[in-house]
Parts: structure tokens; C-alpha cells; sequence
């Protein structure tokens, strides 16, 4: 706030107001004259005045921690940085899209936890656990939440894919 601006603005609204009642202290009753016209054109040009200088930058004073632009304050505070955490990976499916049996190429839709065909347990499509039932609710065993919300970590399952460790024998 430039109070120097503010001061001058509420000089001129008083002035105003000042001339919008000087007949009434002049002459004891209310007259329409060329002062009381000028009143009332100065007040709202007075209060203009004042609310520019409200929103002003006061060069002599300091600002909150130069949010107004004051070049004496540095605008952030020394401290230590956060680490950047890594962005989320997006899932590799969609949580209402539907899922196929493994044994019979049933398409399972995504509130079932059985297939409608062979009746085997579907596995979670983000961690891998074969789902439950709880409360008309298929949910992940190892977090309980629903498919698309589970937080479990990926279990990495030994396949035809994936060789026997061969020993050596002595």
C-alpha cells in the first residue's frame, strides 16, 4: 500500500464530501448549488484515488517476502530441496475392460472373480494372485481392494519360460 497515494485520495474524498455538505452548514437548508455539484463529482474520483493507492507498491517499506516485487527479499526461502519422486507407471489394461480364461479363452467380465465356463479363479491382472470373493466384491487377496485399485507387488512366477537354476554338483 502507497500510502502517500492513499493520503492524497482521502484528501480529495473528503473534499468531497465537504462540499456535498457545505450548503447545509452555509446556509441551514439544502441547496443545489455549483460546491455541492463539485462534491459530488470529486468523492468517487477520491475513492478511486484511494484504492490505487491501497494496491500500490510503497517503495520505502518492505513486503511480505517481496510479494509485491521488492527486490531486497529473496521471493523463496533457503532450505532443503525435496527429492522428485517418479512418476506413477500407468497399468498396462483398462479396469472394466474384460479378462480371458487362461484354460478355455472365456472372456471374463471384470466384476467376476470365476470363469462363467470351466469355473476356475482368474488371476489379479495387476499382481498376479488368484482373486477373491468378499461381499459380492472380487478384491485382490493380498491387499483387499478391488482389481483396479490393488497396490500389491507384481509376483514373478516360474514358468517354461524361465530356466531351472542348475547346480553344481561336487
Amino acid at each position: 500500500m502507497n500510502r502517500s497515494i492513499t493520503f492524497v485520495g482521502v484528501a480529495v474524498l473528503l473534499a468531497g464530501f465537504a462540499l456535498v455538505a457545505s450548503p447545509i452548514v452555509l446556509y441551514g437548508r439544502e441547496v443545489f448549488d455549483l460546491f455541492q455539484e463539485a462534491g459530488i463529482f470529486l468523492a468517487p474520483i477520491g475513492l478511486l484515488v484511494v484504492l490505487i493507492g491501497a494496491v500500490q507498491v510503497n517503495p520505502m517499506t518492505t513486503t511480505v517476502a517481496g510479494t509485491f516485487g521488492n527486490p531486497d527479499l529473496a521471493p523463496r526461502r533457503p532450505g532443503p530441496e525435496r527429492p522428485v519422486e517418479p512418476a506413477r507407471t500407468a497399468r498396462g489394461f483398462s479396469p472394466k475392460a474384460p479378462v480371458e480364461c487362461r484354460q478355455c479363452r472365456t472372456f471374463i467380465p471384470y466384476d467376476l472373480a470365476y470363469c462363467p465356463r470351466c469355473a476356475r479363479p482368474r488371476e489379479c491382472r495387476a499382481c498376479g494372485r488368484t482373486l477373491g470373493v468378499v461381499e459380492d466384491r472380487t478384491d485382490c487377496p493380498g491387499c483387499h481392494r478391488v482389481e483396479a485399485y490393488c497396490s500389491c507387488p507384481r509376483l514373478v512366477r516360474s514358468g517354461p519360460a524361465v530356466p531351472a537354476r542348475a547346480g553344481r554338483r561336487v
